[in-house]
């Protein structure tokens, strides 16, 4: 996995408490719906930096920087097209502050975010807090609210164990310290689809994660994503196979046969779940595929895992 390199202050100046980072390829649209709320939450604060990293787009991201970023901005290119999961790991280098905010640029923050976000961290054992997050589609309606893993804001005891069996935590709606990310090491670009769950994972293992019971962030689902993609092939489902031997790495040896059937019958449950809203859909190849997924899933929980 990527090592974060420590970041020491400029000579002078001081470490900013917040850095947002917000990867880009191709949405610009999406993020000019995104920016402005990050801006009004931060632009006025002298501790806080919000850097854009262009993944090599075509549709001229800077043209929103230029516009709504009102000068608080930086806009961060890559050579060429690096992939998504090397572009957080790019971002998260170019980082300076304390805690770190990776926003996915179709992603959208919610007022008090920062505020809210920033209170969970008050206790320096805190690796990363998570909050309650809205699904949306293309045209920003919501379709889904996640649900709270505590009753009223607190540390999340349970994290590790609810995160090895699958990915209870969506992307905009966690913020983690930079410290933990320079400690346990960067995104696995071998886990395209699941790397987001691994950290996760990989984080609660490391230390103290605590859940904001607010519904703080919009996390976008629409046909050009790149999850959308994997659900017509089925390959979403079959690198969380390999994700969750992965996972369950991070758990004490003696809990890690349970885990993994837990996460295979979850499994089960998410690629049928897939399979039946593509056909109402009318996305017959895509779902006969999340079923197909589902049914090999089902076979593997009394066998384990395949060898890798």
């Amino acid at each position: 996995m990527t090592r974060i390199p420590a970041v020491d202050p400029v000579e002078g100046d001081e470490r900013p408490l917040w850095s947002v980072v917000i990867p880009v390829h191709n949405c610009a649209g999406y993020l000019a719906r995104a920016l402005p709320g990050v801006v009004a939450q931060l632009g006025d604060r002298g501790d806080a930096e919000i850097v854009v990293v262009d993944d090599d787009s075509s549709d001229h991201p800077e043209r929103v920087v230029d516009e709504l970023g009102q000068g608080r901005v930086r806009l961060v290119r890559n050579v060429a097209n690096l992939g998504a999961v090397a572009t957080f790991n790019r971002g998260i280098s170019l980082a300076r502050g304390e805690i770190i905010h990776l926003l996915h640029g179709d992603d959208e923050t919610l007022p008090g975010f920062y505020a809210q976000m920033e209170q969970a961290f008050s206790a320096p054992t805190t690796v990363a807090a998570v909050c309650r997050v809205q699904d949306i589609d293309g045209d920003g309606v919501t379709r889904y609210t996640t649900r709270s893993y505590r009753q009223g804001t607190g540390v999340w005891d349970d994290a590790l164990d609810s995160l090895a069996v699958s990915n209870r935590v969506r992307a905009p709606g966690i913020a983690v310290r930079r410290s933990a990310y320079e400690q346990t090491g960067g995104y696995r670009t071998d886990l395209p689809h699941a790397a987001d769950w691994e950290m996760w994972t990989r984080l609660a293992a490391h230390g103290r994660v605590v859940f904001v019971d607010e519904v703080l962030a919009r996390y976008r689902k629409h046909d050009g994503s790149h999850t959308s993609t994997l659900v017509r092939t089925g390959a979403n489902v079959r690198e969380r196979v390999t994700a969750i031997g992965v996972v369950s790495e991070h758990l004490a040896p003696e809990h890690r046969t349970a885990a993994v059937r837990r996460a295979l019958a979850y499994s089960v449950f998410f690629a049928g779940r897939a399979a039946l809203t593509r056909a109402r859909a009318g996305d017959l190849v895509a779902s006969s595929r999340q079923a197909r997924e589902a049914a090999r899933c089902a076979a593997l929980i009394p066998r384990g895992l395949p060898a890798s």
